[in-house]
């Protein structure tokens, strides 16, 4: 697998484009982030392997393959891998008209969002051609491709900011909303059903068509990227509190469901971190 990281250089033209690049990643390593006052720049970070735990306005969201975050400049911020290997393309983007075009297509806080995975990397993969040929105007080449990325949002879905208008896209993140929100009480498939008005066998169809995982999946990681968080936070917490803090009564179970997912027993993920 090709990997790949570069920084940029600034020039006196380059802060005169509309679209600046600053950064990019191809199949970078994703390691633990913590960013109180968030980056001066607009980031995407696109998972192409694994799963990641985003951490922004004090809430907790799963990031799925396949999905990536956008983040607003000045945006607090922590994120870090749930699986054993978290795999993603990133780039780090500023310029003039970068905030204006969002405020266009009605995007206005960071989020996530899921975006053609191959468009992403070839625009990527271009970028960073266009950085190995040194080329003295190669700043109007990335802002060109910035572009042509940026445009890609505009036929993205939003998995967390979508606004709650009756649709069938929308009921499921209602559900991924919930489970976020209460994934350390008991969570019943027909209780989810019957907030969104639907039947247990479709939310289930739909959960899944949607996201491309299940919705029991998605309540493991929630629960289990909770459970990452707080035996690294709370380093005197007994496992058995934390596994009831994060909505698991037998703690045997949890064990089993921590090693199976994680690759190790909670004491050992809380020994190594």
């Amino acid at each position: 697998m090709l990997k790949k990281v570069f920084f940029t250089k600034y020039t006196e033209q380059t802060v005169q484009l509309p679209f600046v690049l600053s950064a990019v990643g191809l199949n970078h390593r994703q390691e633990y982030i913590n960013r109180p006052s968030g980056l001066p720049f607009f980031q995407w970070i696109h998972t192409v392997k694994g799963k990641g735990v985003l951490e922004i306005n004090e809430k907790q969201y799963v990031v799925e393959e396949g999905n990536g975050i956008l983040f607003f400049p000045g945006v607090g911020h922590r994120y870090y891998g749930l699986s054993n290997e978290w795999i993603v393309h990133f780039l780090l983007f500023s310029g003039y008209g970068t905030k204006d075009f969002f405020d266009r297509i009605g995007i206005e806080q960071s989020g996530i969002y899921k975006l053609n995975n191959d468009k992403v990397e070839k625009y990527i993969k271009e970028l960073i051609f266009i950085y190995t040929q040194d080329n003295p105007m190669e700043m109007y080449d990335y802002s060109r491709i910035l572009y042509d990325f940026l445009l890609e949002f505009l036929k993205s879905t939003t998995i967390q900011n979508e606004k709650p208008i009756q649709n069938q896209s929308n009921k499921v993140h209602l559900v991924m909303d919930y489970i976020n929100q209460y994934y350390m009480e008991p969570i019943v498939l027909s209780e989810l059903a019957e907030k969104v008005h639907l039947s247990k066998e479709y939310l289930c169809q739909l959960f899944k068509k949607v996201n491309g995982f299940s919705i029991f999946e998605y309540i493991t990681d929630v629960r289990l990227a909770k459970a990452r968080t707080l035996l690294i936070q709370d380093r005197k917490e007994r496992i058995k509190n934390i596994s009831k803090l994060c909505g698991y009564e037998d703690v045997s179970y949890f064990g089993m469901v921590f090693k199976k997912k994680v690759g190790m027993t909670p004491a050992k993920f809380r020994e190594l971190h």
